[in-house]
């Protein structure tokens, strides 16, 4: 799914025959309306946002117009001025929208999926761990994130990969990325799988601030021994 902010585009998306929600925040409240959809949600945390655009994208949106959004809730609305910007923005993805897009790839002579689910830890190197930041370079960080997937393809009798990795600031025990892997038998995903993360660590065009209940560190300013 798509997150854009509300603009002068919202009568164009609407009738662009994608399945558009509209999506506005306050403080204390989210309401989510469509041609079929009317939702009003009281929401406390941030905890509770996610699972609401998480909500939104299982339920098969192709694009949420956002008013009131002003925090980055592990996620970035984009503002567009042309409708061809609309396919370079990176999607919202959960678990179970990756499962459903890998497996309407080639599917047919598999019967294995594998996943790998990296969080955020609240302990690291013995400090308490308040919040991550993730910066990107969010012009090539799609194309690299799909080269990866196709490179993990070429494993034998893996037949689909679909990778999902969010940026911002997560807290402890939020998703950080997501890694599904479909192959024609379980003997064909485990390999992969493995080599998914040490290949997204070494190219993938992210950063990572671990900030600390007594101090903050760029992860590729740490010395590992």
């Amino acid at each position: 799914m798509k997150l854009v902010f509300s603009g002068k585009l919202d009568e164009a998306l609407q009738k662009s025959g994608k399945k558009v929600v509209k999506v506005s925040f306050d403080e204390k409240e989210v309401l989510c309306k469509s041609e079929n959809l009317e939702l009003r949600y009281s929401v406390s945390d941030k905890d509770e946002i996610l699972l609401i655009l998480e909500m939104l994208v299982d339920f098969g949106y192709d694009v949420a117009i956002v008013e009131g959004f002003e925090t980055e809730y592990g996620v970035k609305p984009a503002k567009i001025s042309a409708m061809d910007e609309l396919d370079k923005i990176s999607d919202i993805e959960t678990l179970r929208s990756l499962i459903k897009k890998v497996k309407a790839e080639r599917s047919e002579m598999c019967g294995a999926i594998g996943i790998f689910i990296g969080f955020v830890r609240k302990i690291a190197d013995g400090k308490e761990v308040i919040r991550l930041e993730y910066e990107a370079y969010d012009e090539v960080f799609d194309g690299k994130l799909r080269e990866i997937e196709k490179r993990l393809e070429t494993y034998p009798g893996v037949e689909g990969v679909k990778i999902f990795h969010r940026r911002g600031v997560l807290l402890p025990g939020e998703d950080i990325v997501y890694v599904v892997v479909m192959g024609r038998h379980r003997k064909h995903i485990w390999e992969p799988l493995s080599k998914s993360m040490e290949i997204v660590k070494e190219e993938l065009p992210v950063w990572k601030k671990e900030v600390y209940s007594d101090g903050e560190v760029w992860v590729h300013d740490k010395r590992e021994y």
